[in-house]
């Protein structure tokens, strides 16, 4: 089978990067459009405390999300710009995508919007959470996905 389309999930994780040294390898061998895609953790809002009212610190707590949307967003950046330089550069194909909301949900959206043949992703994140349940993401786009999935480790 000829995997026209890959996308490679990256979140800066030892397993993303072992699933870019996949992508590459295989888009490579099949010449293959790559994309390379990062979903942006959505900012979350501060907590200030039982009894004050939110009113009282919404411009500081609209400038706090602000903040860390714009930091995610460039270590974002970042993560692609660092995956895309790991592409051999005699490689024309590739590219890179910056996408939002539900990690699952989000790549398995842009899989379908695009036509993607074939999603490679590791198989554990980075975040705390992601590492008590073992795979969660990696496991929602193997059950969600309407293309096949290959989940490194």
């Amino acid at each position: 089978m000829k995997y026209e389309k890959i996308l490679v999930a990256m979140d800066g994780s030892e397993g993303s990067k072992q699933a870019l040294e996949y992508g590459i390898e295989l888009a490579n061998s099949m010449g293959s459009e790559l994309t390379l895609a990062h979903v942006l953790n959505e900012p979350a809002y501060p907590l200030y405390g039982e009894g004050y009212s939110m009113a009282a610190y919404q411009d500081s707590i609209e400038q706090e999300v602000r903040q860390a949307a714009t930091l995610e967003k460039s270590h974002g950046e970042e993560l692609l710009a660092q995956a895309s330089d790991a592409v051999p550069k005699d490689f024309i194909n590739v590219k890179t995508e910056l996408l939002e909301g539900e990690a699952a949900r989000s790549i398995c959206a842009y899989a379908s919007t695009n036509n993607i043949d074939l999603i490679i992703m590791g198989s554990r994140g980075l975040s705390g959470f992601k590492r008590l349940v073992l795979g969660s993401v990696s496991q929602r786009v193997l059950s969600e996905a309407n293309c096949p999935v290959l989940v490194t480790k």
